[in-house]
């Protein structure tokens, strides 16, 4: 009797789902795509975009076999994984594998017995509109790459230069963000604080109007002429205001807010944190079965599972009683463009404690796990609870200050997730002291003055967590893909990971990129790109036909690839310079690539060996050693 076949993406669910499905099924695993657009040409016509697939090198012996196994098949049910990518490795299978037997797609989020058996009971078509979107994107990702690339080969020193649609768009804002820091001003201002006494202890005080106006303290005159003004002031508590607020929960993990997490939290890398969720996803053995412990990684959705919620739900009442419990289940609002099919990342089990199966994982694997537990379970409970005070302190008509009190009333969700990175979301400052009990009318006794000098700031640098959210928020890429567009950008020596994981332009990266926004304005910039995803989106969902969204991006792309052609190459190739001369032999400096990284160093190495450091400024450098003596 002929058997039923399954086929899965990665091989280590192959053991676990027969492990469920049991003699009736077969279960084998193509390993990802089993065919694509071809390595060493463009690999789509001119005229009509059309794309030209061939079976990858390296998977025409998994073809064969599962051809083979296809052949003696009652049925055939692709199980790969449930995104747009999945969607077309399925339609790629069906076109390679030519099935005669009936063809179903089937999707499950988890690897559990329940949820693999109930995706059998409810099997569908592959989708088309999802193929065709992720057959967009492919296409247009190719167009940029394999033409755009060789325009940087012809012009510029280095190996491995490439450009790519969201890679340079990433690389542009890493670049802008730095020039803007370099032309950054600051300008000074003055803080004035007061240290008073009450009849219940003591507090800080800041300035906040003086003779009736917002405070402006421009300098250092000015703060001392209020000082000695309020020298003999009568300071006295003028009002008091009290009110309780709430800290609500982030909704638990999508792909990009996990990324952003672990970078923040376990500085861990994109690629790092995808790899690691995806052994979660696909399991570990766990007293000789093997689990899954994480729903499917790849997600811009945040809604959970009813089951899910009532299991939290459940957990929560019996760990740390009804007063964690809210009165329904949360809901979150997922951005527009997310695939509401999916749900969020969470434990597959919340009853899988991270303590409970921490001796069956690595300390990198435990570590994310725990972050993504602690982030599910603190998105089904309650608010955490203050009573904030504000009091307005005034001195004599002249002066008002103000001091802000918070004192804590129930911990709800910290309890399990507290970490800085959740503080910072909620747009809060959750570390204000308490203030003393104080009366209304009340006198205070100076007791100290804190006059400071500060200067604004320039716009920090982007980290990895930050460059994922701007991204997102700008709608470039979509979150899948982020990691890889950071490993490619970190690869290319375009972008250096600094100090505190603060991201650094090269020399190299910054030249390439004032070249392709200059030259493909259009192309690489940032209302074109989101317009695309928007397009790409509309394709998912069959609003949008894919062959029209094509022609108009090439529309967009010939136009300029024409003009910069028709300009002759640079000969020699221009070098990715400094802009600055050797301060020991008056060569041109140059970046340069280590083991320990990019750094400048003079063009006349091995002769002269100076040397800077890739982040300092252009007045402190040093030198490794003297000049080497020519010979």
């Amino acid at each position: 009797m002929a058997k039923k076949l399954l086929i899965v993406e990665s091989p280590a669910k192959v053991k676990t789902i027969r492990g469920f499905l049991g003699n009736d099924f077969i279960v084998a695993a193509s390993l990802g795509h089993v065919r694509d657009l071809p390595d060493r040409e463009l690999g789509i016509e001119p005229g009509s975009l059309r794309p030209h697939y061939e079976v990858l090198p390296g998977k025409s012996e998994i073809v064969r076999r599962l051809k083979g196994l296809v052949k003696g098949a009652a049925v055939l049910y692709l199980a790969t994984d449930p995104d747009r990518e999945g969607e077309a490795i399925a339609w790629h299978l069906v076109e390679v594998l030519k099935p005669h037997c009936p063809v179903f797609r089937v999707t499950f989020n988890t690897i559990a017995e329940a949820a693999v058996k109930a995706a059998l009971q409810s099997p569908r078509r592959i989708d088309i509109a999802l193929v065709n979107a992720q057959q967009a994107r492919r296409i247009v990702d190719r167009l940029v790459g394999y033409e755009l690339s060789p325009l940087l080969w012809g012009r510029f020193e280095g190996e491995s230069l490439s450009a790519g649609r969201v890679q340079t768009v990433g690389l542009r804002l890493v670049v802008e963000r730095e020039r803007a820091i370099q032309s950054f001003q600051p300008e000074a201002y003055w803080t004035l604080d007061v240290d008073v006494e009450a009849r219940d202890g003591t507090f800080t005080a800041r300035l906040m109007r003086w003779r009736g106006a917002e405070v402006a303290l421009k300098d250092e005159a000015t703060t001392r002429a209020i000082m000695t003004t309020l020298g003999a002031a009568h300071f006295s508590v003028q009002s008091i205001a009290h009110r309780e607020k709430a800290r609500h929960p982030l909704p638990p993990f999508t792909t990009s807010t996990l990324q952003q997490a672990a970078s923040t939290l376990l500085g861990f890398a994109p690629e790092k944190t995808m790899r690691l969720a995806q052994e979660l996803y696909e399991g570990v053995d766990l007293g000789g079965r093997h689990f899954g412990l994480i729903t499917y990684l790849r997600t811009d959705a945040v809604q959970v599972a009813p089951e899910a919620q009532r299991a939290a739900a459940d957990f929560i009442r019996a760990a740390y009683g009804d007063a964690y419990l809210l009165p329904k289940p949360p809901s979150y609002k997922a951005k527009q463009s997310a695939q509401e099919a999916h749900e969020a990342i969470r434990p597959t089990e919340v009853t899988r404690v991270p303590d409970g199966v921490k001796g069956a994982l690595s300390d990198d694997l435990h570590a994310l796990y725990a972050l993504i537990w602690s982030r599910f379970l603190a998105s089904q409970m309650a608010a955490a609870q203050f009573a904030e005070t504000m009091v307005m302190v005034s001195a004599d008509d002249a002066a008002v200050f103000r001091a802000r009190g918070r004192t804590p009333l129930f911990e709800g969700f910290l309890r399990v997730y507290a970490h800085e990175e959740e503080k910072a979301d909620s747009g809060d400052n959750p570390d204000i002291k308490p203030l003393p009990e104080l009366r209304q009318g009340e006198g205070l006794l100076l007791t100290g003055w804190s006059p400071v000098e500060r200067f604004t700031r320039p716009p920090g640098r982007y980290t990895e967590a930050s460059l994922i959210q701007a991204l997102e928020t700008q709608g470039i890429g979509r979150p899948s893909t982020y990691a890889s567009t950071l490993a490619t950008l970190k690869a290319r020596g375009y972008i250096e990971v600094g100090k505190d994981r603060k991201l650094l332009p090269t020399v190299r990266g910054a030249v390439i990129c004032e070249f392709l926004i200059t030259q493909f304005a259009d192309l690489f910039a940032y209302d074109f790109t989101a317009w695309l995803e928007t397009e790409l989106d509309a394709i998912a969902d069959g609003s949008a036909d894919w062959v029209a969204v094509l022609r108009r991006f090439w529309q967009t792309l010939q136009p300029q690839l024409q003009t910069v052609a028709a300009v002759p190459t640079t000969s020699p190739k221009q070098p990715s310079t400094v802009g600055e001369v050797c301060p020991e032999c008056g060569q041109p400096l140059r970046q340069r690539t280590g083991k320990n990284g990019s750094f400048f160093g003079c063009s006349g190495y091995p002769d002269c060996r100076y040397t800077r450091p890739l982040e300092t400024a252009n007045t402190t450098h040093r030198s490794s050693s003297k000049r080497r003596k020519s010979r």
